[in-house]
């Protein structure tokens, strides 16, 4: 089974508003709440690619009533923790530029973090684990550390998807996949990359080692996988004119790499499979469908470049 942890769910609130004005007075033309947080992101996809998955995480008040109920509509599987506090709304602007505003979230008690912990050590080697996402805020970072140890000691493969300090701590612990955005690269490298040559070379020697695979994420401009011996290259593919939806493009790219993956374990179909499942979303209102992935997968043209040891 698969298991998608979201510690820090939310209903996104999207909200589009034509020539928005700051200080004044709006009215959106269109408003829809949909159940969210990475993980959830991840579930839904999932979903849609005849996945099951079990969501895991901390769910609270009317909020997370909303999302309890959403994903029992959608047929998606969750174990949450109940807590005492409101799961967090976050509100998407999209205007001529897309505007977010993220809440904190709830504080988790000690009892509730427990409970959350044993349903984590209850997991089994075959199963496998996708972190995604914020940490509500008393916890600290080091929660997800906390979690990979546990999974680690029942050898349970994980993946993280996450930046900073903790990404950095993850790699101790081997992930299955890492994909880290252009800017969360260089952050981890502290350094800038003037072309993708250079990236696939820092990568090549400072990442590929530190994960069973290395997916890097190049918004607009495409997504590179980097082994030690090749590299894949998918080439950016508008198939509509406006991109429709930034949030749960990432999740999807992670979660069509993970599935593709367990079910046949060719490298180079899951790199183009999670590369639809990304651009899918992105062109979606939500998270994209199977016959829209498929179609786009059809149509992505993939470039492969072989290394010397």
């Amino acid at each position: 089974m698969i298991y998608s942890v979201t510690l820090n769910p939310s209903i996104d609130f999207i909200v589009r508003v034509k020539d928005f004005q700051l200080g004044g007075t709006n009215r959106a033309y269109e408003d829809n709440f949909f159940a969210g947080g990475k993980g959830i992101m991840v579930s839904k996809l999932l979903k849609n690619v005849k996945t099951d998955c079990v969501n895991l995480g901390f769910l609270g008040g009317f909020t997370g009533a909303f999302i309890e109920q959403n994903l029992k509509k959608l047929n998606i599987l969750s174990d949450f923790v109940t807590v005492n506090e409101n799961t967090r709304v976050n509100v998407k602007l999209k205007t001529e530029t897309e505007t977010e505003i993220n809440c904190q979230g709830p504080k988790i008690s000690d009892s509730e973090k427990e409970e959350f912990l044993d349903k984590i050590r209850k997991i089994e080697s075959d199963d496998f684990v996708i972190l995604s996402g914020s940490v509500p805020s008393n916890l600290g970072n080091d929660f997800y550390i906390t979690i990979i140890e546990i999974l680690n000691k029942n050898g349970v493969k994980f993946t993280l998807d996450s930046s900073g300090e903790t990404f950095s701590k993850s790699l101790k612990y081997k992930p299955f996949l890492i994909k880290p955005n252009k800017d969360e690269l260089k952050e981890y490298a502290k350094r800038e990359f003037k072309n993708n040559q250079e990236i696939v070379n820092y990568v090549r020697e400072n990442l590929v080692d530190k994960a069973e695979h290395v997916i890097i994420s190049l918004g607009g401009e495409g997504a590179l996988y980097i082994d030690k011996n090749f590299s894949l290259f998918a080439y950016p593919l508008r198939v509509k004119e406006n991109v429709v939806n930034t949030v749960g493009a990432g999740d999807s790219v992670v979660a069509g790499f993970v599935n593709y993956m367990l079910k046949h374990n060719d490298v180079e179909r899951a790199f183009r499979f999670a590369v639809a499942c990304g651009t899918a979303t992105s062109f979606s209102e939500d998270i994209g469908e199977l016959n829209f992935i498929e179609e786009i997968y059809n149509k992505l043209v993939i470039e492969r470049k072989c290394y010397g040891n």
